[in-house]
C-alpha cells in the first residue's frame, strides 16, 4: 500500500511538471519522418490536422499512462487510434489520414481532460498548429510559423505544398 501510494504520487508530480506535449502531422503514410505540421497541446486542445498531413502522426515524450490520439470527421469524435505513453510514439495510417489529434490524459485521476465539449458540440475552432516544417527544392530544412490571427492559415500553407510552390512557402 505504501509503495502503491509513493508511485501515484510521483505520477502526480510528473503530470504537473508537464504544460504541453509536442506532436507532429505528417503527409507520408508509412514513416513519422519528413514534411510536417507541428502542435502544442496542454491535453485538453482538439488538433485540426491539415488536408494531406494526419497520414503518420507522432507524439513526443508521452509520459505514461497518457494516449496520444487521432480522429476522423469533424472533431475529436470519430476515434481512429490511440498510442500509449511512456516516449516517442507513431501512429502510420498506411493510407487512411487522421483529421483531428489529441493528447489524452487525466492527470488528477478525476476524468479525462479530453476534448473540450465546445469542439465535440462543433461551437468551439481546434487547436490549430504552430509550424510548418518542409524540405525546399535545395533540400534545406524550412520552417513556417503558422499566424493564428489568418483564418485557415494552415490549410492555405498546405495547399502551397500540395502545389509544390516553394517561392510561396518562402514568402510566408
Amino acid at each position: 500500500m505504501h509503495f502503491s501510494l509513493i508511485v501515484t504520487v510521483a505520477a502526480a508530480i510528473a503530470f504537473a511538471n508537464i504544460q504541453a506535449l509536442e506532436y507532429r502531422g505528417y503527409s507520408s503514410s508509412t514513416s513519422c519522418d519528413g514534411d510536417s505540421f507541428s502542435f502544442n497541446d496542454d491535453g485538453a486542445l482538439c488538433s485540426s490536422l491539415p488536408t494531406g498531413f494526419g497520414l503518420s502522426v507522432q507524439f513526443f515524450g508521452l509520459p505514461s499512462g497518457t494516449q496520444g490520439q487521432g480522429y476522423v470527421e469533424g472533431g475529436c469524435t470519430e476515434f481512429l487510434f490511440s498510442v500509449f505513453g511512456p516516449g516517442n510514439k507513431c501512429w502510420n495510417g498506411g493510407g487512411t489520414p487522421a483529421t483531428h489529434a489529441n493528447w489524452f490524459h487525466s492527470p488528477n485521476g478525476f476524468g479525462a481532460r479530453g476534448v473540450d465539449a465546445n469542439v465535440k458540440n462543433g461551437t468551439e475552432k481546434c487547436n490549430h498548429p504552430i509550424s510548418f516544417s518542409y524540405t525546399d527544392l535545395n533540400e534545406q530544412t524550412k520552417e513556417v510559423l503558422i499566424d493564428a490571427t489568418i483564418e485557415d492559415h494552415a490549410e492555405k500553407i498546405a495547399a502551397l505544398y500540395a502545389k509544390k510552390d516553394y517561392a510561396g512557402l518562402a514568402a510566408l
